[in-house]
């Protein structure tokens, strides 16, 4: 018990951001459309083979959406010709469709998007206060939101703290699709957050709803009910991803991924 006292105090069990945003070499990654390989045959073996919907194919685009992808690794291992793999936990966004990858199918070229928005200047402070919200999700999440506060992590090393009240917050992180048991209770929070206030959406099914989405019972996803500022995707998502989208939200990070793929401009 000594030992590992010693240990933390040291700093010695704290990982650099360089250290925390590497995929360990055991996980998949998040997958990359490599448009010069998508023939139709290949596109729809794709759709058939994701367990989660994450392919879709509509208004001569082919599209992928990391905010369902469940990181399983079937895509690129059965069609690495078609699908890449992108090794990074910075994948935090300001905005939903930065976290869709669309390929247009007449030109056969990925779709160049627009330099991202970046987060609000006054949210940009030295210490930010965060109220987590469990709106109805399967309890992954919020593991992963305890664990950015443990020594490997130390979120408190860059002013993150987790508070109990509402009124004392900076910002709120959310988990889950938002249950209609949980709706109000969400709003109700959020109103007692005093402004400026943010909103971190953390994981696939605050995003998209994930295995929720078109049920009836969840509004499917956070920003189908209060503006968010910040969407982590995961299934659930990292650690080091909530971490990145801390970062990002105070102004101390930058986006990486933009339109779904990594961004030459950052």
């Amino acid at each position: 018990m000594t030992f590992l006292w010693q240990t933390w105090r040291t700093g010695l069990l704290t990982r650099s951001l360089e250290q925390l945003f590497r995929l360990p070499a055991w996980a998949p990654g998040w997958p990359v459309l490599r448009p010069e390989a998508l023939s139709q045959p290949v596109r729809q073996e794709l759709g058939q083979l994701c367990p989660s919907t994450a392919f879709s194919e509509e208004e001569g685009e082919f599209r992928l959406d990391l905010a369902k992808c469940v990181l399983c690794g079937r895509c690129f291992r059965n069609y690495p010709q078609a699908v890449g793999e992108l090794r990074t936990l910075e994948v935090a966004v300001t905005r939903r469709e930065d976290l869709v990858q669309r390929v247009d199918l007449a030109t056969g070229s990925l779709v160049e998007p627009t330099p991202p928005p970046p987060t609000r200047a006054e949210l940009h402070l030295p210490t930010l206060a965060f109220r987590h919200v469990s709106a109805g999700n399967t309890g992954l999440d919020d593991t992963e939101v305890a664990l950015a506060g443990n020594p490997f992590h130390d979120m408190s090393r860059f002013g993150f703290s987790v508070v109990a009240s509402p009124r004392h917050a900076d910002a709120l992180l959310v988990t889950g699709p938002v249950s209609q048991n949980m709706r109000e209770a969400l709003v109700r929070t959020y109103g007692a957050t005093p402004e400026p206030k943010g909103v971190v959406a953390v994981g696939n099914e605050a995003i998209s709803g994930e295995v929720f989405a078109g049920s009836p019972e969840v509004a499917g996803g956070v920003d189908k009910v209060l503006p968010v500022d910040v969407y982590l995707p995961g299934s659930p998502a990292r650690p080091a991803s909530i971490l990145h989208g801390l970062l990002l939200l105070s102004g101390q990070a930058r986006q990486v991924l933009v339109g779904g793929v990594l961004w030459v401009g950052r």
